[in-house]
Formats: structure tokens, C-alpha cells, sequence
């Protein structure tokens, strides 16, 4: 744990440029390298409890949500999280998987968190926040390190790091690994399957080819491993062979060219391409219709018969089908040729997404004259996802999009935001995003804000262009060697498959804001008064049981929130937030994830120059009626030992209530406890 630093806060994100943020066209949260040791996370979703109004928890066992002014508990859709300027939003199912972001907590200097509307400055998709992680320069780090911890529930973490420089030259590389058994509290009577084991991969190298030209190259990518929850759907038609195993892989390459023209003009050419490639799959003996035991007649439910049977109700729906079907020749005949081949029908199926992105970034930053700036670029893009289980085969998106950002201070002390962002793809056509925010300097270092943005967030190509098809691979005997004559096709499907309208229109979102912002000698305070008003929410389920994306959801947030860091000497820092959210909507599931009164209390106190102590305070009520409560604590020791920089610490995570994590089987018996050991050489 360093010592705190007192420097004034400059921002990047909200206007892609630095500036103060006393200056910056919206509320910002900055979470630094000094605070995130402090909160003694492990997992980098952790530490954003420390932001007012965001939701950071495992709602789906070993699967962290993290939303910000959160409606839906699972389907969370609606912000942009960036990795160093790449987009870690997913194109083909819309999501962050913070479980196979590619980079360790250790990797990160800084988190900028741009709290409401963006899509001004970064498109469609920074709708309700921007988070923007910021990993270390490798310009910083002088020294290899090593890093071990372990834990009860299986917490078993480790990560080595390499950095080296030149005179025109740096670079650091890392790998990393994370491992636990996720919530350990038996659900009626039986351990639920939710362990993790998750690797990352994460370098950079910086040139600096000349005073005005620095040339950069950043690659890595995870692998994980997560044990996943049987669907209940799932399991009233047949008997889970395995628990459900979702495997993940991804893999990025980013370039970056920057030149100086001079100290008022700067240009940056940035590409990337990035990977994904994630599978679920599971073995079920599928239950006889007329036994409820698995058997040959299970096999009815991936029959040609069935499938078009289906497809002939009108509703699309399940329970009628089956319960209509067996009064249609077509499948009664279907049936009796399965019961007759015997054996249990057993099948592997699997949940698939391929996707891909490839982004070529152009931005222009110019300081016109002392009281006028613009920020101005032009990006394109090319969008793909491959999925037999989601979208029957391929489908693309490409897009295009121009942005800009003026600052302009039109009075002494009166600072004027206007922003917009135009872009066209293939699914929305064109949109254009606007921002306009007003910073009125009263006295130094203080500055009241109003701020109104708009943003959209555009269909994904899975609530686009959705065609789901099950298939059933690895049949059992004799289903194997004929199923075409057996269930009437070659490859075989479940029978129940949803297509997508095609029609569905972007989501909104109109917000303003009040705010104020102060930096006192010691103390930095921040307080936002917000109405916010979604619409075109596309609410309902959209899934292979269900699928149903109306845009007729509607949302009404309004709120206060507040952030203070205060720092009395250099190895004092308290971080206290708070947030207050009244929520209206339509649709009741539009409330799981939301929390009326939020807060946190972070204290890190450096006690001598060899001891640190820290601990935090996280209160949210409440989450699906359940109310989360929890105190964390750290110690940390650090020394020299030959010539190398030896730190030890010990984190302790206590639940102060029982009550489970927004549904009722997320629940932990224990405390969190682990120790870490770390040396630097």
C-alpha cells in the first residue's frame, strides 16, 4: 500500500480527452491504483461496489453481473465497459463477460467510471455508464513480480509478471490465474455447481519512435472454465447426465499510433481485432412422454414430427405443443417407431457463440485556442457472430460512425459541453446520440454542472436475427447409426426453435443532471441530482423456451448520489458513497436488480512504512427484496529481503446477514478468507 496521493483529479473518458474533472460533461468516478489495493479485491467487478449506484455481484453463481442504475438481474445490456479503448461489449449476444475479460486486477492502474448517458462520446451502448479500465504503462513498472494466494472455498489464485525497457522501448507481459468454488451454501439439501478456473494473458509494448511518433502493441487473451446451474426447463423433459460445463476462450491484438503535431494538436489511429468463442454443454437421457422416465420414447422431442408440429402453433408454444401432439398421426406414428428401436435416448447438446470484431478508430484532438477544444473521429467496424444453437450459422453487422465533442468556455469560468455521435449499421440504420452540459466554475476548484445526454442501445444480432436450433450430437445406441430413420433427420433438433421478428427498434434513454463538484485541500466531494426516463425496452424473455422482444418496456429512475474522498494526511484515505434511487417501470423484472438505497465506506490507513490496514463497508437494499451487507478487511506487511520487495497480506470478507444474493440459492455459509504473498525483483 503507497502512500495517497493529493494531486488534483484529471479525467479522460467522458470527453475522450484529460481534463479536470471539475471540467468534465458528466459525474466521474476514478477508482486508482491506490484504492483498488486497498478495497483487497480479487476479481476486478469487485471493486466497482466503490461507485455510487452501480450493482457489482455474482447473480448466476460464478457469473458476475455489474450494472449501473441496474433493472434486470440476468439480461444486463445496457453499458459500455471499455479495456483500453476496446469495446468488451459482445456483438452477438449483448453482454460483458467480466469472467474471460482478458487482464488480471493486478494489471489495472485505473477504472474511470462516466456515471449516466454517453453514447455522445462512444456511440450506441453507452447507454446508462462507461466504465473504462485502463491498465498499467509499462513505462511505469520497473520490476518483475510473482504473486500466490490461497484461500477456504478453494480460492486459489496466482500470477507472474515480466516488464523490461530500453531507451525507445518498454514492455510488460503477464499471465494470471484465479480459481474458486463460488457460493458454498447447500440449496435444498445439495451443493449447486458454480466453481471457476479462469487464465488471462495481458502485454503491451510501447516505442517511442521519435519526439513526435510512439507506436504501441498490446495482445492477450483468457481461457476459463465455469461449472454451470442445470436449467429447470431442461430437466422437466429429461435427467441431467453431467452438470452443464461452459468453456470460454478469447484472444485480442490492438495497434496504436499516436503523433504530435504540436502541444495543441494530436492525432491517434487505433485497431483491434478480438476473439470470443464460448460453448455450454450438457448430456441428458430424455424422459419417455408416456413414463416420465428416460426411455426410447424421449427421442420424440428431437423428431422431424415434433418440430413441425411446432411450428403449426400459433402460439410457439411448448406446453400446448406437447400437450396437443399426440393427437397428430404425424407424431403418434413417430413415437411408435421409437419405442420400438429401445434403449434410453440420451443426447449431448451444447450452447455455441463464435464471435469477432474488428474496429479501426481515427481521432482528432485540437486545442483550436485557449478557450476552445475539439474532439473529433471517424470509426468503422465489422461485426460477426457464428452460432448453431442461437442463429442456425453466421450473421454480421457492419457499422460505421462519425463523432465530435467541442468544449468551449464562452465566459471566464463558464464552461460549455456539446457532443454527438452519428452511426449506421445494419441492423438499426442511422442514429445520432446528442450531449450538451454546462460547467459554471463559482470559485476554484468548484464547479456546478447541468448536463443532458441521450443514447440508444441498438439490437443485438441474436435479438436481430435469432433462429435457435438445438442440436443433438453424440446419441446414444441405436439412435447413433440411424437417426434419420429413427427421428426422421440427419442432424437431429429439439423441436422447439424461436426465430426473431426482425423489427425490433433501438432501446432510449433521455437523463439530465444536476451536480456539483468540489476539491477542498483534503477532501473531494461530488453530489448528482438525475432523472433518467428509458424506453423501447426490450424486456421480455429471449430464449429458446420463450422468446419474446417487444420493445415495451419502460423505466423511470430519479435519484441523488454522492462520492467523498477525503485524504488527512498521506497514509489516510476514506472513500464514502452513497446513492438513493426511486424506480418505476411496467415490467416487474425490471426491478430485480434495482436497489433503492446503496452505499459504500472504504478506510486505508498506512501504518508505518512496513504495515497497512484497510477495510470497507458495502450496504445494498435491496436486491430482489434481499438486502446484501458486508464488511471486508486487510492487512498487509511489506519488507526487503535480498534485494527484492516482499508483501504479505491476509483479506477477510464477512457477510453481516444470511440473506441470499438477489435469488435464493445464491448464498455463502462461510466468511471469504484467503492470504497472498507477492515479491518483487
Amino acid at each position: 500500500m503507497m502512500p495517497f496521493d493529493d494531486a488534483p483529479g484529471m479525467v479522460l473518458t467522458p470527453a475522450r480527452v484529460s481534463q479536470p474533472q471539475s471540467e468534465a460533461p458528466a459525474s466521474v468516478t476514478v477508482i486508482d491504483r491506490n484504492l483498488i489495493e486497498a478495497s483487497g479485491a480479487r476479481e476486478l467487478y469487485e471493486v466497482l461496489k466503490l461507485v455510487p449506484g452501480m450493482s457489482a455481484i455474482k447473480v448466476d453463481g460464478n457469473v458476475p453481473t455489474v450494472s449501473y442504475h441496474a433493472t434486470q438481474a440476468r439480461d444486463v445490456r445496457r453499458m459500455l465497459v471499455l479495456l483500453d479503448g476496446r469495446s468488451q461489449y459482445q456483438p452477438g449476444l449483448a453482454r460483458v463477460n467480466w469472467n474471460d475479460m482478458p487482464v488480471d486486477i493486478q494489471d489495472v492502474e485505473r477504472i474511470e467510471v462516466t456515471r449516466g448517458p454517453a453514447a455522445a462520446a462512444y456511440g450506441a451502448n453507452a447507454f446508462a455508464a462507461v466504465i473504462n479500465i485502463i491498465t498499467r504503462d509499462p513505462r511505469d513498472i520497473s520490476r518483475s513480480s510473482v504473486y500466490l494466494a490461497g484461500g477456504n472455498n478453494a480460492i486459489r489464485d496466482g500470477r507472474a509478471a515480466a516488464a523490461g525497457q530500453t531507451e525507445d522501448m518498454a514492455w510488460r507481459a503477464s499471465v494470471a490465474r484465479r480459481a474458486d468454488d463460488g457460493y458454498d451454501e447447500p440449496f435444498e439439501g445439495s451443493r449447486l455447481p458454480d466453481a471457476k478456473r479462469i487464465e488471462t494473458l495481458n502485454s503491451e509494448w510501447l516505442w517511442s519512435l521519435d519526439q513526435k511518433n510512439t507506436f504501441g502493441i498490446q495482445a492477450g487473451g483468457s481461457m476459463s472454465r465455469l461449472e454451470r446451474l442445470q436449467d429447470p426447463s431442461i430437466g422437466e423433459l429429461g435427467a441431467y447426465q453431467q452438470d452443464p460445463v461452459q468453456k470460454g476462450e478469447r484472444a485480442f491484438l490492438q495497434l496504436e499510433w499516436q503523433h504530435v503535431f504540436s502541444q495543441t494538436h494530436q492525432l491517434k489511429l487505433t485497431g483491434y481485432g478480438q476473439y470470443n468463442n464460448e460453448v455450454t454443454d450438457f448430456n441428458v437421457c430424455y424422459f419417455d412422454p408416456t413414463t416420465g422416465q428416460p426411455g426410447p420414447g424421449g427421442g420424440i422431442f428431437f423428431s422431424r414430427e415434433l418440430r413441425d408440429f411446432y411450428l403449426q402453433n400459433p402460439g410457439g408454444d411448448i406446453g400446448a405443443t406437447l400437450a396437443a401432439s399426440f393427437a397428430d398421426p404425424a407424431v403418434q406414428s413417430r413415437f411408435a417407431t421409437l419405442s420400438a428401436a429401445g434403449g434410453d435416448f440420451c443426447a449431448t447438446n451444447e450452447l455455441d457463440v463464435q464471435e469477432e470484431r474488428y474496429d479501426l478508430e481515427l481521432q482528432d484532438t485540437l486545442q483550436i485556442n485557449d478557450r476552445l477544444r475539439l474532439v473529433s473521429g471517424i470509426n468503422v467496424r465489422q461485426d460477426r457472430a457464428r452460432s448453431q444453437t442461437f442463429l442456425s450459422g453466421t450473421e454480421e453487422n457492419f457499422s460505421y460512425r462519425v463523432f465530435g465533442n467541442l468544449s468551449a468556455e464562452v465566459i471566464d469560468n463558464v464552461l460549455v459541453n456539446l457532443g454527438g455521435y452519428w452511426e449506421h449499421d445494419e441492423i438499426s440504420d442511422a442514429n445520432f446520440s446528442p450531449r450538451a452540459g454546462v460547467n459554471w466554475r463559482f470559485m476554484p476548484g468548484h464547479s456546478l454542472r447541468y448536463v443532458y445526454s441521450e443514447a440508444i442501445r441498438t439490437p443485438d444480432i441474436y435479438e436481430e436475427r435469432a433462429r435457435t436450433n438445438i442440436e443433438a450430437q453424440q446419441l446414444s445406441s441405436p439412435f447413433a447409426s440411424d437417426p434419420r430413420g429413427l427421428l426422421g433427420w440427419s442432424p437431429a433438433f429439439f423441436f422447439a426453435t424461436q426465430s426473431s421478428p426482425g423489427t425490433q427498434e433501438p432501446e432510449e434513454i433521455r437523463s439530465w443532471e444536476v451536480g456539483y463538484f468540489g476539491q477542498f485541500r483534503m477532501l473531494d466531494l461530488d453530489v448528482r441530482y438525475f432523472q433518467e426516463t428509458l424506453t423501447n425496452l426490450i424486456s421480455g424473455a429471449i430464449n429458446f423456451a420463450e422468446f419474446e422482444p417487444a420493445n415495451d418496456g419502460e423505466v423511470a429512475h430519479q435519484g441523488t448520489e454522492a462520492q467523498l474522498t477525503w485524504r488527512p494526511s498521506v497514509n489516510h484515505l476514506l472513500r464514502a458513497t452513497g446513492a438513493h434511487i426511486h424506480t418505476r417501470t411496467n415490467i416487474k423484472t425490471e426491478t430485480r436488480l434495482a436497489a433503492r438505497d446503496s452505499g459504500s465506506l472504504l478506510w486505508a490507513w498506512q501504518l508505518t512504512d512496513n504495515w497497512g490496514f484497510s477495510t470497507a463497508y458495502y450496504l445494498f437494499g435491496d436486491y430482489n427484496d434481499n438486502t446484501f451487507e458486508r464488511v471486508d478487511a486487510q492487512l498487509r506487511f511489506r519488507h526487503e529481503l535480498a534485494g527484492s520487495e516482499w508483501e504479505w497480506k491476509a483479506v477477510v470478507q464477512h457477510g453481516l446477514n444470511k440473506q441470499p444474493l438477489v435469488f435464493e440459492e445464491n448464498l455463502y455459509a462461510e466468511d471469504r478468507m484467503w492470504l497472498g504473498m507477492s515479491v518483487r525483483f
